[in-house]
């Protein structure tokens, strides 16, 4: 079956296999910063910190990214985009290549309720040599990685099947890297093996819910040619089959070469060990399941630390409950919900006969990934950090997480990297903005004071004080400091701002006379019902009475102009007219004097 190219979307995809691709587009995660809103949570949630705001807009580090797939789950916005290499597939099929598709386990708990042979035989129709289980490649790598735990005896030794994980391992714990199995992900294991039994000419195309395989498939394309989600799954059989889900099945709807087996566990929390340990002993090591970033991170610095040693292999899963709950997943049950079906589902399978006969070189060394480079701040460089962002002692350290960093210290050593920007401390920023106002309070020749929907004062200048201490100095008196204090108990003519504050009105000005003071008070809707500004002057005092006198003489002078010029509009308009009547008057006259003539 050929596809129709979208081709306006097709010249903005891209992969680095591909040439013609935007620049912006060539990670697995990128931003669209136009609907970046500046909210720092994508930084807040990033396990790594991989995240550089720059001019108000947060763009990830691809050098440092472990494609969590965080970022793009937790924006507000949809301005994390994971990159579509949905056209690079149709391309394929379009050209007749052979396709097959590789079904990565959790599939069970995403699409649930279809049958394989639908999923199968829809894949088929549109175009697809065939479909295969991801779970055979498990099956194994959980095979060679069990050798190598008995073979590494009183050694730790960390699965290679979460990409995430191993990007984390070289680029973070760089000295960990050779506790990591020595041997391809079960996506890698599987294409190599497809590869081998329909010849290397076959395209393997990678459905799952990980982001980080994008990684895989980029850095060794031999293996996998794409890695797409299971959405892009649905969303390709959705358009070009789009009754699939009806699909009558045929004999040869089924995987290839066969079904899996134990692999099928792979896709929860503790998964793989539960396909190895039937195969093992007491003897061969403590076998441990940790997922979840935080509890990853913690097993890892107690690695690093030694804290952890002896006979030991960890699975380690950076999602929460494993791949059935990854960054691109499109059923939203709970881990629970999911788990029950793929344990269902894995323990009713045996390895099949044809796997039992087959064997693979899957060895692979982990340490290619160069690691992060770091390079450290000194102390004298932190503390002038710090002090750039107005903190000048321990106390001045709020460690408030508003920037997205754990503590102000990560903040400074951040934005000497150039990955943050000073405007993100709030206390700075609030700080700044306070500053301002007062600044501009100083400066404004009025009364000026700021209340809330309580009356409250928020603040307030020195002449708005001078002012109700001429006709109210009791009051004055009585309330002591100004800022906090209730307005009802400092001027009379409160119920004005009050009635702004309900109304919502833009401004309400009034003048009002009290106490042998005439005064001119205009309130102004800073936010509707909850803070106004009142702007009050003193129409007695003589330099408010000459501007008073001065603005008076500018409308006098503006309203004149405008009359005279209405009045010399009025006389040219007369003055045409009368001209016209002339003119027309000499014509007529002229013309009777001519026919006399005659």
């Amino acid at each position: 079956m050929k596809f129709q190219k979208e081709t306006s979307r097709g010249s903005q995809l891209r992969s680095i296999k591909i040439e013609g691709r935007h620049k912006e587009e060539i990670n697995p995660i990128y931003t669209e910063n136009n609907n970046c809103q500046d909210c720092y949570k994508c930084l807040r949630q990033c396990p790594v910190k991989a995240i550089k705001i720059e001019g108000g807009s947060a763009s990830v580090i691809p050098a440092e990214c472990i494609y969590c797939g965080h970022c793009v789950q937790v924006c507000p916005a949809g301005a994390k985009k994971v990159r579509n290499d949905i056209q690079l597939l149709t391309d394929a099929l379009d050209k007749g290549e052979k396709v097959i598709a590789s079904l990565a386990p959790s599939y069970i708990s995403e699409f649930p309720g279809i049958k394989e042979e639908v999923i199968t035989g829809a894949l088929k129709k549109i175009g697809f040599m065939g479909v295969s289980e991801t779970a055979l490649g498990a099956e194994i790598v959980s095979r060679e990685t069990l050798k190598i735990v008995q073979k590494r005896h009183g050694e730790v030794v960390i699965s290679s099947c979460c990409p995430s994980v191993v990007l984390m391992i070289n680029r973070f714990y760089p000295q960990l890297t050779d506790k990591i199995a020595p041997v391809l992900s079960p996506m890698q294991a599987h294409a190599k093996m497809l590869k081998e039994v329909y010849g290397a000419e076959i395209r393997s195309v990678f459905f799952g819910p990980c982001i980080a395989k994008k990684c895989e498939s980029d850095n060794d394309p031999e293996l996998t040619d794409l890695a797409l989600t299971f959405s892009d799954l649905r969303n390709l059989l959705d358009l070009y089959y789009p009754d699939w889900e009806l699909h009558k099945t045929e004999t040869d709807d089924t995987f290839i070469p066969s079904g899996s087996g134990k692999g099928s566990y792979f896709p929860v929390d503790g998964g793989m060990i539960a396909a190895m340990r039937e195969q093992t002993t007491l003897t061969d090591g403590s076998f441990m399941s940790f997922s979840g970033v935080k509890r990853v991170k913690e097993v890892l610095n107690d690695l690093s630390e030694g804290r952890l040693k002896g006979s030991l292999f960890l699975e380690l899963m950076i999602c929460e409950g494993g791949c059935v709950k990854g960054p691109c997943i499109i059923d939203s049950s709970s881990e629970a919900n999911k788990r029950q079906k793929i344990i269902n589902e894995a323990g009713k399978r045996v390895v099949s006969e044809y796997f039992k006969g087959y064997d693979t070189e899957i060895a692979v060394d982990h340490n290619q990934n160069n690691p992060l480079e770091i390079t450290r701040a000194s102390e004298t460089e932190i503390t002038n950090a710090l002090r750039a962002s107005g903190k000048f002692s321990d106390s001045d350290e709020l460690n408030c997480g508003g920037c997205g960093y754990d503590s102000c210290r990560d903040f400074a050593v951040a934005m000497l990297r150039g990955k943050a920007e000073r405007i993100m401390c709030v206390s700075y920023t609030r700080r700044v903005a306070q500053d301002k106002a007062s600044v501009l309070l100083k400066k404004i020749p009025y009364g000026v004071v700021v209340v809330d929907d309580t009356l409250r004062i928020i603040d307030a200048n020195n002449i708005f004080t001078e002012i109700i201490g001429k006709g109210f100095p009791e009051i004055l008196t009585s309330v002591g400091s100004i800022e906090g204090s209730d307005l009802k108990k400092a001027v009379s003519f409160h119920r004005l701002f009050n009635s702004v504050l309900h109304s919502g009105e833009e401004m309400v000005e009034r003048r009002i006379k009290e106490n042998g003071l005439l005064l001119n008070v205009s309130v102004i809707t800073i936010q509707p019902h909850k803070i106004v500004c009142g702007i009050i002057r003193d129409l007695q005092d003589p330099e408010v009475q000459k501007e008073h006198i001065l603005k008076t003489s500018r409308q006098v002078i503006h309203q004149n102009m405008e009359v005279v010029q209405k009045i010399a509009f009025l006389l040219g308009e007369n003055a045409a007219y009368t001209e016209s009547m002339l003119n027309s008057i000499v014509e007529s006259v002229d013309n009777e004097n001519e026919t006399e003539e005659k």
